[in-house]
């Protein structure tokens, strides 16, 4: 029997911060066999190692991976939305690498009109060692001319609307939905009205729902925010513009919460990038500040909370972008334990995966970090070993 024992000075279990080891964390046969305190009576098997902190493998909600978000160049951006496909295909599976040294084990991507997404999955499915687990929704839906050409398929009217998400649903592990368009950061609103009504998205959440899907909608403004709350969408994406009644339906109903702030931000913190003049900056400024304040009132009153940060998207790019959103989180007044369970146990709960709380049975989905985010939050970055059953990887 392999037994690997990590002699943890603390660690964070998926929901709770355990401080004062230091604790055995016995894992055998690549299952976590055994959890003590201090100087136990049995004494350390197998192979010892010293952690000063252990945590679940993280969960990025939303990201496009086979988007280069460290590519700044928008002409360049722009040609290669028509690149080759093999091309995206490096994209992707470098996207995933980067997200596996960032510490995440499981990845939600947010669609692609090209399905490199299900292509990454089924590479994923037949690959040895250590890999993150990828859900993939292969294309979202959008409404025929609006926003979302490069990641969503057209529809148009119930019938069509129908048709689609039952051919979307026989590959899809979720369904993504185009709820808005954009934001115009020039003038501090939304772009357009939503694209799909709320009997129209409605009869999608119902569709979805019929095939053991759940709904994740792009959606940001008073109107979308609204219709997605009313409809039942299982989680709103980025909800941007937010306000307190659409949080307390939000928590009623348990809908989710992916605020992606980390686009939003660099175009905040680099406007010469994007070409924004002061008053532009004084908007997204207000934005950002809106949404501070909205996400620290809905993890008081009871959303479930899960990190995104729609990494491939400008200025984001993979893994670092997820650690970037859960500062933000942290900034905006949540505790630790919640911001560490928003990449943890929280998205696993809500999308049915195996969890990776660190307990006794559970099979070993943890990392080793180098410090404890309880003493500094910039410790996420300094992640030395993941371990995934019985694989390990040191960094």
């Amino acid at each position: 029997m392999a037994t690997l024992t990590l002699l943890a000075d603390s660690y964070f279990d998926g929901t709770r911060h355990h401080a004062n080891g230091p604790y055995q964390i016995e894992i055998s046969d690549g299952v976590i066999s055994r959890i003590e305190q201090g100087q136990s009576d049995v004494p350390p098997v197998g192979n010892v190692v010293r952690a000063p902190f252990v945590m679940p493998g993280m969960a990025e909600a939303h990201c496009h991976l086979f988007l280069d978000g460290a590519e700044l160049d928008l002409d360049k951006r722009k040609r290669y939305l028509s690149a080759p496909r093999d091309q995206m295909l490096e994209v992707g599976r470098r996207s995933l690498k980067e997200n596996l040294a960032s510490g995440i084990t499981l990845i939600r991507d947010a669609g692609d009109i090209h399905g490199i997404n299900h292509e990454l999955r089924t590479e994923l499915s037949q690959t040895n060692g250590i890999t993150a687990d990828l859900r993939s929704p292969g294309r979202a839906i959008r409404k025929a001319g609006r926003y979302g050409g490069f990641m969503a398929e057209e529809t148009t009217d119930a019938q069509s609307i129908e048709r689609t998400v039952r051919r979307l649903a026989e590959t899809a592990d979720d369904l993504k939905i185009l709820l808005t368009g954009i934001i115009d950061f020039e003038k501090g609103q939304m772009k357009g009205g939503v694209q799909f009504d709320l009997s129209e998205t409605r009869l999608i959440v119902k569709i979805a729902h019929e095939h053991g899907l759940k709904t994740f909608a792009h959606c940001s403004g008073q109107d979308g925010l609204q219709i997605a709350v009313d409809a039942g969408i299982d989680s709103i994406e980025h909800g941007f513009f937010m306000d307190r009644q659409i949080v307390a339906k939000m928590a009623d109903k348990g809908i989710a919460w992916v605020p992606t702030f980390s686009p939003v931000w660099f175009q905040y913190e680099r406007p010469e990038c994007c070409g924004w003049n002061q008053a532009s900056v004084e908007r997204l400024n207000q934005i950002l500040n809106n949404h501070f304040e909205h996400i620290a009132a809905a993890s008081d009153a009871g959303v479930p909370i899960v990190a995104g940060s729609d990494a491939g998207s400008y200025g984001v790019p993979h893994g670092r972008g997820l650690i970037d959103e859960l500062l933000f989180q942290h900034r905006a007044g949540m505790s630790m334990e919640k911001v560490l369970a928003s990449a943890t146990s929280t998205p696993r709960r809500l999308w049915g995966c195996p969890s990776a709380d660190i307990k006794a049975g559970n099979e070993a989905n943890l990392l080793v970090l180098d410090g404890s985010p309880f003493d500094s939050i910039e410790n996420l970055r300094s992640i030395r070993q993941i371990i995934r059953g019985k694989m390990q990887y040191e960094f």
